[in-house]
């Protein structure tokens, strides 16, 4: 008997070196030994192809296998082939946010992925975040029981909202123990929060951190004495999270230790009809003030201790605690001189607190201050604060401004699409100013974002406003091509939604 490693072994070495009569070859491929020719080097060459066709078409297992059981018939309709067919080509092309944001549709619409396209969709939402979500969204009964026996797939599936086992709690796996827990927090708070207490020593790190973020639902004063036991977690992710959900409890022990500090902070000066803000910077932490989670290692070089100690203290309070002490309204406030030339640290600290407190009125005055630090959110980060409607409004405006590229280009891809026709116009208008630039990367990115994102019916016609504005372009620049990219993006959409009707 012949075996594959003397095959080789012979092919490396030379017949000439490592004589080899091959008297016969195992399990599948014996029966064929007799095709082997009769010159000993074209025998090894068709010992090793015998070998491995049997390799490739696998073998009878002397036991009997047990088949996995059945997929559950699913009761969601399956997309219309038009519409497969589109989710197949994105597949194959892209753009991924397109796909993602035409598979989010098809799920709102009650559809889920043909069958065919199950294992592709999961390979590249593993592959990519961006589409985990929503393909989770579209795999079906089917599409989860195929990615139960792939350990990347089921990853994917359980990133969406499926159906919870009843035993989830107890032998479920993490993303099925959270979703167990959110249930139960939506009808009994206080038993969620009792069951997490409960266990809560047993819990690995990355158990109590994801887990923690259930009681963001139905936040109340009861969850106060649990998210003050976590404030002294080992983890630091724990201890982050527990801390976020304390800020935004009214009248919380943290709040108040929050606000006290703040209050040292920050005071309003009158000088006749003149007034400005006092700033003092704070002394390094104490053991409260670190269990608070004041972090005393500036996160960027050339930042000052005290300075990033200031906006962390101004972030960590209550937004009203400024309307009380500075005794007026946000956008007046954040117009008053700072002293010290330390306008972008308070500043930087109000946006935290914004973004972290979903505060619209304080995100809009601040809008209209430039961001000076780099502990700041930016601008699309604090424009996300603001109601749909109202990012759309700020961003027309800002078009029609002018404004420069990068700040044009990050606001818009802030804004989640579909756009309102207002917008569509004004990106329009934008595009046919900038025709003959010559900026290869501007350009793809912001024609990626339109196509994206422009609507794919109303009253007007962007396919073809697009396809008109790449015959205007010089044919010297990119914008031709990304134009006409954009407007196939806007009609691939056009005609995928209408397969959802």
């Amino acid at each position: 008997m012949t075996t594959y490693g003397e095959l080789v072994a012979a092919a490396t070495v030379g017949i000439a070196q490592r004589p080899l009569s091959v008297t016969g070859l195992p399990e599948a491929a014996a029966g064929y030994s007799t095709l082997l020719d009769s010159d000993p080097a074209a025998s090894v060459l068709d010992a090793v192809a015998l070998l491995d066709a049997a390799h490739r078409a696998g073998r009878l297992f002397a036991t009997p296998i047990s088949l996995p059981t059945p997929a559950p018939r699913d009761s969601v309709p399956e997309l219309r082939p038009v519409a497969g067919r589109i989710v197949a080509e994105l597949l194959r092309t892209g753009p991924v946010d397109v796909l993602a944001d035409l598979l989010s549709a098809a799920a709102h619409a009650g559809f889920r992925a043909p069958p065919a396209l199950l294992p592709a969709l999961l390979w590249a939402a593993t592959a990519n975040a961006v589409l985990r979500d929503a393909v989770a969204a579209v795999l079906g009964e089917r599409g989860r029981w195929l990615a139960a026996h792939q350990p990347d797939w089921l990853r994917v599936a359980d990133s969406g909202v499926g159906p919870v086992a009843e035993d989830a709690w107890e032998a479920g796996r993490l993303a099925e123990r959270r979703g167990w827990l959110a249930q139960l927090r939506q009808h009994d708070p206080d038993a969620a929060r009792g069951l997490l207490a409960e266990g809560w020593v047993r819990e690995t790190g990355d158990d109590r951190a994801e887990l923690i973020t259930v009681l963001a639902d139905g936040l109340s004063a009861a969850d106060e004495s649990f998210l003050e036991t976590a404030l002294d977690d080992r983890r630091a992710d724990v201890r982050h999270r527990a801390a976020g959900l304390l800020q935004l409890l009214p009248g919380s022990a943290f709040q108040a230790r929050a606000r006290a500090r703040a209050a040292q902070a920050l005071r309003l000066e009158r000088r006749g009809r003149h007034r400005r803000i006092i700033a003092s910077l704070p002394d390094e932490p104490d053991d409260t003030a670190r269990r608070d989670g004041l972090d005393a290692r500036p996160r960027s070089q050339g930042t000052g201790l005290k300075t990033w100690l200031l906006t962390q203290i101004i972030a960590a309070a209550p937004l009203g605690l400024w309307t009380e002490i500075l005794r007026d309204d946000p956008r007046s406030i954040v117009a008053l001189p700072i002293t010290g030339d330390f306008a972008p640290d308070v500043h930087a600290g109000w946006r935290r607190a914004a973004v972290r407190q979903r505060n619209a009125e304080w995100a809009r005055a601040l809008l209209d201050v430039p961001v000076r630090s780099a502990a700041a959110p930016s601008d699309p980060e604090l424009a996300a604060v603001l109601p749909q409607v109202q990012r759309q409004t700020r961003m027309v405006a800002l078009l029609r401004r002018r404004v420069e590229e990068a700040q044009a280009l990050a606001e818009l891809q802030s804004c989640p699409p579909p756009w309102a026709a207002e917008l569509g116009d004004a990106v329009l208008g934008y595009i046919a100013g900038e025709l003959g630039s010559h900026r290869p990367a501007w350009i793809s990115a912001l024609l990626a974002t339109v196509g994206r994102a422009l609507p794919a019916d109303g009253a007007t016609d962007y396919v073809s406003e697009l396809r008109r504005l790449a015959e205007d372009a010089p044919v010297t620049t990119g914008w031709p091509h990304a134009l006409r990219r954009a407007a196939d993006l806007v009609e691939l959409r056009r005609r995928f939604h209408e397969e959802l009707r």
